[in-house]
């Protein structure tokens, strides 16, 4: 769950019978320890939001409940906290980028901003960092679309995530299965938060650091044992029916190790990680992000930027005082990207769960907190109590689909995939070969089996399907020329190239523009079609699984080729969902299945 730097695929299986497994079964939870949660001091888990009122000495242990009127980040349990904390919350409750009227730097300034130099332009238009994902988790089964919608009994399912990053797919999908599972015992509310952290914070508290360490050495310092294992018969146990097994080249070894037994400070790594996030040389490139948002969400990613912790606006993380190593380099250089975002990676339901547990819709990384925390909870559960077996590798894709077709795995000698997720491969290898590679491993018996694919550069590659910096120009010129022009519009347009709000409208016109035609002439290009016959694949009119586009519903009649979205819905999708607009999705089926 925690670093995507040495695996580049999972291959899942869900099974209704247990393999019996003659190797010592070895166990993770054995290494299990408990005071591994956010909260200060005890270490106890954070499952509601808590009073704000703290220092480094002491947290109120009672419950937020009085909301703060003029940020609406923070609660306290009655307004003696509140008051007692007012010297400590004044600075960010009186930030700048609260006001409703903030302007970047570069429109108080009278300049133009740094994005708009010609060696920025691509960064300002294309972005291209996932690291923490870049698209909202799905669930690759849809089932209720799919096998679910048959009265025969649910057949087992084998799912490959063959250029996965990281694990957010296989968790939505699992989740998203019908049957519900209960119970739940501590550690798996521990072990949810800490993965939380794990992905996400650049410090843990000093019990999570201890178990991280251990986990590394139980898995990756006892010589190679799972290295030369290709059966996949070393496993790990996951506390319930399913396994988790793992196979590792020599080459990938070295560095989890190298990573966990460097020395540097939490000091210097959080220096690293400041000479990033707020680089004063990229701040017109965050301040143009936070000039979309609301108020109280530029001064919670503000927070994030600052603290490097995901956690409750008002959380006391005095207890945080060991780097994340999986987020540093063995030098204690912080790995991830400026403009990663983790908000990016979740649906819209971020919200209602941050709600849900008491804080509010303006603690947009409070709730996102609780969001990944409940869907880590809840996929324990279910691994817990369905027989989920998880193969990792770090195989490439390519490589990885070569040696499962000619049996050099042996434990997918009878390989036949019910879902095939390629991720963006096509974008890499071209369609053909993602094609060729994955095509000969999809179940030819179950009807809804298919291999989805995602394309982020189509529109790169096809003309007049770029809205890039001169469109600026030209929308200008031709809104300035519509009569009777409202002020607010008027206002835009008279800052000219120097506008926030009309890069804004620039960056949204794709999902305002039926690109329908142009990116049939990609797939043209691509030879899809013959392409897709020579592996006895069609591409599919209807989806299944994921809509053609973001913002279109999976069940849209044929002719939507747009999305249709209130404003609130907008920006919860595309502006804090980060949801890519020209992104296009593909699945390929068997030849003669029928929609």
């Amino acid at each position: 769950m925690a670093a995507k730097s040495w695996y580049y695929a999972v291959l899942a299986g869900f099974r209704k019978l247990r393999h019996h497994v003659d190797d010592k079964v070895e166990s993770l939870e054995s290494l299990m320890s408990f005071g591994m949660g956010s909260a200060p001091h005890d270490g106890g888990t954070v499952s509601h939001l808590m009073c704000g009122n703290s220092t480094n000495a002491r947290s109120c242990p009672e419950r937020g409940l009085n909301i703060c009127p003029h940020c609406r980040l923070i609660k306290y349990c009655s307004e003696k906290c509140k008051t007692q904390h007012w010297p400590k919350h004044r600075s960010a409750c009186t930030h700048p980028y609260l006001s409703d009227h903030w302007q970047p730097s570069w429109v108080t300034e009278g300049r133009d901003p740094a994005f708009l130099y010609p060696s920025n332009l691509v960064t300002l238009f294309r972005p291209t960092i996932d690291f923490w994902g870049d698209l909202p988790a799905m669930d690759c089964l849809q089932l209720p679309s799919n096998e679910g919608n048959n009265l025969e009994p649910l057949p087992d399912l084998k799912l490959c995530f063959a250029a996965s990053g990281d694990l957010r797919n296989l968790i939505r999908t699992v989740n998203s299965l019908p049957w519900d599972y209960t119970g739940s015992g501590p550690s798996i509310e521990e072990a949810a938060e800490l993965a939380v952290h794990l992905m996400y914070s650049a410090a843990l508290p000093a019990a999570s650091a201890e178990y991280l360490n251990r986990c590394i050495n139980f898995i990756y310092a006892s010589g190679g044992e799972f290295e030369a294992d290709l059966s996949f018969r070393r496993c790990l146990d996951t506390r319930g029916e399913g396994k988790v097994y793992s196979v590792q080249p020599s080459a990938g070894l070295k560095r989890p190790l190298e990573m966990f037994h460097s020395n540097y400070t939490l000091a210097a790594a959080l220096q690293s990680m400041k000479d990033t996030t707020l680089a004063p040389d990229r701040l017109d490139f965050r301040e143009k992000y936070f000039a979309g948002l609301k108020p109280a969400h530029r001064m919670a990613f503000q927070r994030f930027r600052e603290s490097g912790i995901l956690a409750p606006f008002s959380l006391n993380t005095s207890n945080f005082t060991q780097p994340n190593r999986l987020l540093f380099s063995s030098q204690g250089t912080w790995m991830v990207p400026e403009d990663a975002n983790a908000l990016f990676g979740w649906d819209v339901g971020v919200q209602n769960s941050g709600v849900k547990h008491g804080t509010s819709p303006e603690d947009i990384l409070g709730c996102l907190f609780f969001h990944a925390k409940d869907e880590l909870r809840e996929f324990a559960r279910r691994v817990k109590e369905l027989r989920i077996d998880i193969h990792l590798t770090s195989f490439e894709p390519a490589i990885l689909a070569k040696g499962i077709t000619v049996g050099a795995l042996p434990a997918f000698e009878d390989a036949s995939f019910d879902r095939i997720l390629t991720s963006n491969l096509v974008d890499s290898v071209g369609l053909r070969a993602c094609l060729a590679d994955w095509g000969p491993l999809l179940n030819r018996e179950n009807q809804y089996a298919c291999i989805l694919m995602q394309t982020k550069a189509w529109h790169t590659r096809q003309p007049y399907t770029d809205w890039g910096p001169h469109a600026m120009k030209v929308l200008e010129q031709k809104c300035n020329q519509v009569p009777g022009l409202d002020v607010k519009m008027k206002t835009v347009f008279a800052q000219g190239h120097r506008s926030p709000a009309l890069f804004r409208i620039v960056e949204s016109l794709e999902a305002f523009h039926d690109n329908e035609s142009a990116f049939q002439d990609y797939l043209s290009d691509q030879n899809t079609e013959e392409s897709a016959a020579a592996f006895d694949l069609q591409l599919r009119s209807t989806h299944r699984v994921h809509p053609k586009r973001f913002g279109i519903p999976l069940n849209a009649p044929r002719w939507q080729k747009l999305p249709d979205l209130s404003s609130n819905e907008f920006y919860d999708l595309f502006t804090i969902g980060g949801a890519n607009l020209p992104v296009r999705f593909l699945e390929f089926e068997s030849v003669g299945t029928t929609d």
